[in-house]
């Protein structure tokens, strides 16, 4: 089965240069993703954040079976100039968050992300109101793909607060693993809290 991909490529590098970073468990229960998001883990996730290092300095990463079979990246106080991701690819520059976007700019911001991690086809369908932490938000799924073909699913809630960002998009490829951890994924997505 060919997998490698331009994202298998980006993690592995990640993974080699990142030699002495430590993945660390993120067991059952409260896990403080950074200054001002809280969420509920319902069973054992692996954070990954120390690998990733393609990822902005205010998220955190988690991971079921490692970072190409399901990934859940939580933002924390974003604020103009930040970034979800630095892209590896010199085509597609980093998207910064700037102040004072509207909801539909957030979700563009979200999808620029997802396609400069190296991801193609990115879409973002049904966004829709919802609650991050008890602040209005806008929830969506994705859709995407590899330059290979593989097809990515996704989804996520983004919200401003006091012109912070805050943001959870779990991402996985659509053929088993996206489906297998969709139920603890909705109930993280229902148990972020803003501390911040």
């Amino acid at each position: 089965m060919r997998f490698v991909t331009r994202p298998l490529a980006a993690a592995l590098v990640a993974l080699a240069l990142a030699g002495c970073a430590t993945v660390t468990a993120a067991p059952a229960g409260r896990f403080q993703a950074g200054d001002g998001q809280e969420v509920t883990l319902g069973r054992m996730w692996s954070d990954i954040t120390p690998i990733m290092l393609n990822r902005g300095k205010k998220v955190r990463v988690l991971s079921i079976d490692g970072p190409l079979l399901n990934a859940l990246y939580v933002g924390s106080g974003l604020v103009p100039g930040d970034n979800i991701v630095r892209s590896y690819v010199k085509e597609r520059p980093t998207p910064l968050m700037r102040a004072g976007m509207s909801a539909s700019e957030r979700l563009e911001f979200v999808s620029d992300s997802v396609a400069a991690m190296g991801y193609q086809r990115v879409e973002l369908v049904r966004p829709r109101a919802a609650l991050l932490g008890g602040a209005p938000g806008v929830r969506f799924d994705l859709n995407a793909s590899t330059s290979e073909g593989l097809e990515i699913k996704g989804t996520g809630i983004v919200a401003e607060v006091s012109g912070k960002l805050y943001l959870t998009v779990y991402l996985a490829p659509a053929e088993h693993y996206f489906q297998a951890s969709l139920p603890e994924v909705e109930s993280i997505l229902a148990s972020a809290r803003i501390t911040g």
